[in-house]
């Protein structure tokens, strides 16, 4: 299965330290030439953001809709102290192809998307939180694709040892489910 993601816009991070203080915060190792999913976590471990992250160049980028990415922009800002890193939005358009191989996702930039899914599609469509369950708090432990969004052999980033601490110490109680009318809500196990 394949789906379809254009952004607009894009998170741009740049200056000396820009690698090092993005890797500090988002749950994913990302390397030169790579795309992922990542999460940014608050201090508690709860999801606060997903979005698909790029490094080329020591460019570092992140995508999601413009709503989104001013929000993760307002978060940086309050987080970026003493460091030697530039946030700004880019207007530019990137297109993404998703593919789900089993229990994993592949991202891969595209030139030209036929046909785009919204970043809310996107996320019902792989049972990501949208906004509603964001905002109630969900674990990373929650959500079906822990594996492509969570890297716990990186190091620390914030919310890393909550995160770490659930899985392996214990299942979740609940996970998120996508409903067929296209609402989502968190099930008990």
């Amino acid at each position: 299965m394949s789906l379809n993601i254009s952004s607009e816009v894009s998170l741009k991070f740049s200056g000396k330290d820009a690698f090092s203080f993005v890797d500090s915060l988002i749950s994913n190792s990302i390397s030169e030439s790579e795309t992922k999913f990542s999460y940014l976590l608050g201090p508690d471990g709860k999801v606060m953001f997903w979005f698909i992250c790029s490094l080329n160049n020591q460019e570092f980028q992140m995508y999601q809709s413009s709503e989104v990415l001013e929000k993760m922009m307002e978060v940086f800002n309050k987080y970026k102290i003493r460091i030697d890193c530039d946030i700004e939005i880019s207007k530019d358009v990137s297109n993404f192809k998703v593919q789900i191989d089993g229990d994993k996702l592949i991202v891969i930039p595209s030139d030209k998307l036929e046909e785009n899914n919204s970043w809310d599609m996107l996320g019902l469509s792989l049972e990501l939180p949208l906004k509603n369950i964001i905002d109630n708090g969900i674990l990373p432990n929650e959500v079906n694709w822990l594996e492509n969004f969570v890297d716990y052999f990186k190091g620390c980033f914030m919310g890393q040892e909550q995160t770490s601490r659930v899985k392996y110490r214990g299942r979740p109680r609940r996970i998120l489910k996508t409903l067929p009318n296209s609402t989502q809500e968190i099930v008990k196990i």
